[in-house]
């Protein structure tokens, strides 16, 4: 299967459209696979896929990572937890002065402690809850 028949797969998959044989899905994705071509001589029929450019290994601006390092993404600030759990970033954060990413960085990090407790707390207590619950059947 070459790459345009993996893509033209993966779009089909996601489109969630009614299948080949005319059949209502009824709820679930049907799958479409394209009989691999034999015509190897005529390569007009598919379009040249594009390819990226090759990465020069020189170029300091690009961060690598090896294996059993870290890297940190201070450039994208800091990450906020919600009261739910979830993540998110400030949208902004490129358009801020020193002076407010100081601060900023100093009240998410003091909140998110704050709500990563909270968070640990509610989890052990929905645990406990869920092993008495188990007890008692």
């Amino acid at each position: 299967m070459n790459l345009v028949e993996i893509f033209s797969l993966l779009i089909l998959m996601s489109s969630g459209s009614e299948n080949t044989a005319g059949a209502s899905t009824t709820g679930r994705k049907a799958l479409a696979f394209a009989a691999p071509s034999d015509d190897t001589t005529s390569g007009s029929s598919q379009e040249e896929i594009p390819k990226l450019p090759a990465s020069d290994p020189n170029n300091k601006d690009i961060p690598s990572i090896k294996l059993g390092e870290t890297i940190k993404f201070d450039e994208m600030g800091p990450i906020i937890i919600n009261l739910d759990g979830t993540t998110r970033r400030i949208d902004n954060w490129s358009e801020l002065s020193e002076r407010e990413k100081e601060v900023t960085w100093r009240r998410i990090s003091k909140r998110n402690e704050e709500r990563r407790k909270i968070l640990l707390e509610q989890t052990e207590r929905d645990q406990q809850e869920a092993e008495c619950k188990d007890d008692k059947e």
